[in-house]
């Protein structure tokens, strides 16, 4: 086999193995963020937030869980674009935030939570 042949062969058996690293560091344990629109809402109003990869892809068909200002933990699932909306806010007494928004993660994507809170305004 000539020289060139070799080179070849080494070139191709490189792009593979970089190729399969891409793909597996793509597709296995992909961080992820959340954000939310506001950190203020009128009572009776709503807010919508995003669930995001480190690629900034939204994550669809998620759970995302959060705490009410009665301290009653809601599970809301992601759209097609990653995107969750919370409707009809309501305060409850001298609490006025929803808190605690987490991702538990799954195969693909690894966990993550918001730290921020969204107070409620009368």
């Amino acid at each position: 086999m000539e020289r060139k042949s070799y080179y070849l062969i080494i070139l191709l058996v490189a792009l593979v193995i970089c190729a399969g690293v891409f793909f597996y560091q793509f597709n296995n344990d992909v961080a992820t963020f959340m954000i939310i629109n506001e950190t203020q809402v009128a009572e009776n109003g709503s807010f919508a937030g995003m669930l995001m990869d480190a690629y900034s892809y939204g994550v669809a068909n998620q759970t995302v869980s959060y705490k009410t200002p009665d301290n009653e933990i809601v599970n809301v699932t992601t759209d097609e674009n990653g995107e969750f909306k919370v409707f009809d806010v309501k305060s409850a007494g001298d609490a006025s935030c929803y808190s605690d928004f987490t991702f538990a993660g799954n195969g693909k994507y690894k966990g993550c939570t918001y730290e921020g809170n969204v107070t409620v305004t009368k």
